[in-house]
């Protein structure tokens, strides 16, 4: 088979959504098909490039950043990608176009006639879906604006798919009539691994990590309350990652006395990050709006106890009691008790890490999601055929 993969955002750009097609689309060439990605080029970066067997090209985009597309790095892309798909369909003939995102992404399938002649899966992702963040400024009126642009790229889709049961019910509430399956993410244990038997993690205060992009809906700044009220100076809290609030957060670190306890250690690519997680007591993730966290399956495989917003996709992943403990969100003072409870304990510590470990090794494969994939496009190519014979 042979898969045109489409996504604004792959390594080394973006966050979760990136790593996940990156980890389908290498999959699929293990399993003997041929996957053709097009995606955004920043500066610096080459036109083409063949990533473990993935054939990538790169549009030039107008970015702010790795983690910061920006509308204009979304609006580019579109453009680029359009000349970029009208040649690839000249040349090649596939089977499937697999769209990451239904915007900015499917918006393509409108822009490029060729395109809607292929048989097509949509993977919803989060941001993509209305009515997933509130805590953006621009993104919910944008979605009330395009509600008919979305409504048009779902319904032509042979096939749509969200990563998480709590954003397949979002959709399903946004397009009723249209059938909407569910394919959570994965991770890689073989990368992502607790420090091995009779290793020694290196000394110095409590690491509580958080990895995500610095953007409103992560809640950051919630935890930052959290630390304060924890009070413990034993702690450290390391942020890891990029984005438009690093500022907003080193300001508000500083007024609340947590200028030495809070490390804003920037943007890691994915394949730097195994250590950083191997280095941490405890994970946390306070976000206002989750689908099916990335850096949240990473801290799992990594064999991290858990503190996280009970919101979106993170219950289905994180057992209540077990691998950690959800919060409700926006509560910092709920945060501050959970985080407490973890640091005071390293027999519990200890206990959930193992759990979620032993969680991941369990139900989260690239492997299998790849074959659930593969199952949706072999639909996706029925299905045009019979809406095309009739």
């Amino acid at each position: 088979m042979r898969i045109l993969l489409l996504n604004y955002e792959f390594p080394p750009l973006g966050g979760g959504a990136s790593n996940a097609s990156f980890e389908i689309a290498r999959n699929l060439v293990r399993k003997g098909h041929a996957v053709d990605v097009v995606t955004s080029r920043m500066r610096g970066q080459r036109a083409l490039e063949d990533m473990d067997g993935v054939q990538v090209r790169r549009v030039p985009t107008r970015r702010r950043g790795i983690q910061d597309c920006g509308l204009l790095g979304a609006v580019s892309y579109l453009l680029g990608a359009a000349v970029a798909c009208s040649g690839l369909v000249r040349r090649q003939r596939y089977d499937v176009v697999h769209y990451f995102f239904g915007l900015p992404t499917g918006a393509l399938a409108l822009m490029v006639p060729s395109l809607r002649r292929i048989p097509s899966v949509v993977s919803l992702r989060g941001s993509d879906v209305p009515g997933y963040d509130d805590s953006a400024k621009v993104l919910p009126f944008l979605h009330t604006a395009l509600h008919p642009v979305t409504r048009v790229i779902w319904s032509q889709a042979e096939r749509v798919v969200a990563n998480s049961g709590g954003l397949q019910r979002l959709a399903q509430s946004f397009l009723p009539e249209k059938p909407i399956g569910m394919i959570p993410n994965a991770i890689r244990s073989d990368r992502f691994k607790p420090l091995g038997p009779g290793a020694v993690r290196s000394p110095g205060p409590l690491r509580i990590l958080c990895v995500a992009r610095l953007v409103a809906r992560k809640g950051i700044s919630d935890l930052l309350e959290a630390l304060a009220l924890v009070g413990d100076r034993e702690v450290e809290l390391i942020l890891q990652g990029s984005g438009p609030e690093a500022h907003a957060l080193t300001v508000q670190a500083r007024e609340l006395g947590l200028a030495s306890q809070v490390k804003l250690a920037g943007f890691r690519a994915p394949h730097d990050l195994p250590p950083v997680y191997a280095a941490a007591d405890v994970f946390v993730l306070p976000s206002h709006s989750e689908s099916c966290s990335m850096a949240l399956l990473e801290a799992m495989a990594s064999g991290l106890p858990v503190v996280a917003t009970g919101t979106g996709g993170t219950p289905e992943l994180i057992e209540e009691g077990q691998g950690g403990v959800l919060v409700p969100v926006r509560s910092p003072r709920h945060l501050a008790e959970a985080l407490s409870k973890l640091v005071a304990d390293p027999a519990l510590r200890a206990r959930m890490g193992a759990h979620n470990r032993q969680r991941v090794e369990d139900h989260y494969s690239w492997d299998v999601v790849t074959e659930s994939y593969l199952a949706e496009y072999e639909r996706a190519i029925d299905e045009s055929k019979l809406r095309t014979s009739g």
